[in-house]
């Protein structure tokens, strides 16, 4: 009751500009995540199609993180340094996104698809400094709060994936509905354009002249910083295997159909939506530490269970569970990094722990996939869920500005 009365504080105080500036980019990010996970839910049926082992599964998750983490420091730098051209960022994401999605479906071929997820890492790295330091900046005496809540719109994004996108294959192939999304992805952009981005010209433009390498410099000394950025490195490992290989275990392991993968996943959202209020609420509260660190432990364990989880209410309490804390060790860790950061290098802080993050994860659905094919599947989950394990021991002994 306490996290919703502080919520309900937040819209009272933060006045009619700040609220509307949130609402449209917790759309936004809603957009930007159908995108982000239309391709998990694509994954079995287009590994079958294109006859891929799970090492190249794999691959392909690994180039997308390869391409984010190429681009997580310029995008961050340009969002510092061009604050009036965010609105123009945001839209180009959106473009981006439906390009990815055209080029999987209309180019057949494993190095048409190597090269699409790479678009689809360019639309995920263009959006997330930009939105994230205008949401930061406007919000720095609940920023907790504020990014769970722009977190939502995520969720509410890989909700309604989920839900649509299993029963939309039971009638129309892969590729047509890749290639759809161009059009799905220039109308989203559209409206941001003509709707959204004259918000982004209330951005506060920095006062001195941006030093974006020198500040980067400080801040990768920072111990906060080095370990939020192993920490998020652990979680989005599990993530990307969790949205990478939990589709093909549904489907080509437990037998079951593409509608019903979707309903399995679906939980995993909707958690979120639950969570990310509650958790930023609490982290604001209580101290980011008191919240991450068992997450960490729990989320871990979660892996470990897929083990026994038969197919029914069994599987989906521990999904229900992962989609928990996901999303709850992704936004402490990223108010941490906006913490530690000046207000003129929000992106560029955003920018720097998703570069660290993403090197690290580069290699890891790959060799997920290699666990998987050498061990079975179960191993490529056991993977994950010993580095997060291995995260929360980092935590414990971390001083953090919240705590």
């Amino acid at each position: 009751m306490k996290a919703l009365e502080q919520i309900r504080g937040l819209a009272a105080q933060v006045g009619r500009e700040r609220l509307r500036f949130l609402g449209f980019i917790t759309l936004a990010h809603l957009a930007i995540h159908w995108f982000m996970q239309l391709i998990t839910m694509l994954l079995p049926t287009l590994k079958a199609g294109m006859g891929l082992n799970d090492v190249q599964v794999g691959g392909l998750s690994s180039m997308r993180m390869f391409g984010q983490a190429a681009q997580d420091v310029p995008s961050g730098i340009i969002a510092d340094t061009w604050v009036r051209l965010r609105g123009l960022i945001v839209t180009a994401s959106l473009v981006c996104m439906g390009l990815c999605y055209w080029v999987l479906g209309a180019l057949p071929g494993y190095g048409w698809a190597l090269f699409a997820v790479a678009l689809l890492a360019t639309g995920t790295t263009l959006f997330h400094p930009a939105s994230v330091a205008s949401l930061s900046n406007r919000f720095p005496e609940s920023r907790g709060t504020a990014v769970a809540l722009y977190g939502m719109g995520a969720t509410l994004g890989n909700t309604v994936t989920y839900v649509t996108v299993g029963f939309l294959l039971a009638s129309f192939s892969w590729q047509a509905l890749a290639e759809s999304q161009l059009l799905v992805a220039l109308a989203c952009a559209g409206l941001v354009w003509l709707y959204g981005a004259r918000m982004f010209e209330g951005d506060e433009v920095p006062t001195k002249k941006p030093r974006p390498f020198q500040e980067l410099k400080v801040l990768a000394r920072n111990p906060a910083i080095v370990v939020v950025t192993l920490v998020r490195s652990f979680n989005q490992i599990a993530r990307q295997v969790a949205i990478t290989f939990l589709p093909i275990y549904i489907v080509e392991h437990l037998g079951l159909s593409n509608p019903e993968m979707g309903i399995y996943l679906t939980p995993m959202a909707v958690s979120g939506l639950i969570a990310q209020p509650i958790m930023g609420v609490l982290s604001d509260r209580l101290g980011r530490k008191v919240v991450l660190a068992p997450s960490l432990v729990a989320l871990g364990l979660t892996y470990f269970l897929l083990r026994w989880a038969p197919p029914g209410l069994a599987l989906g309490a521990v999904v229900f569970a992962m989609g928990f804390l996901f999303y709850t060790v992704a936004n402490v860790t990223t108010t941490v990094a906006l913490d530690v950061a000046d207000k003129e290098s929000q992106a560029s802080s955003f920018g720097l722990v998703s570069l660290g993050t993403h090197i690290l994860v580069v290699p890891a659905p790959t060799l997920a996939g290699y666990l998987s094919e050498r061990f079975g599947i179960m191993a490529a989950f056991f993977f994950p869920g010993v580095c997060l394990l291995v995260g929360a021991c980092m935590v414990i002994p971390l001083r953090l500005r919240r705590d």
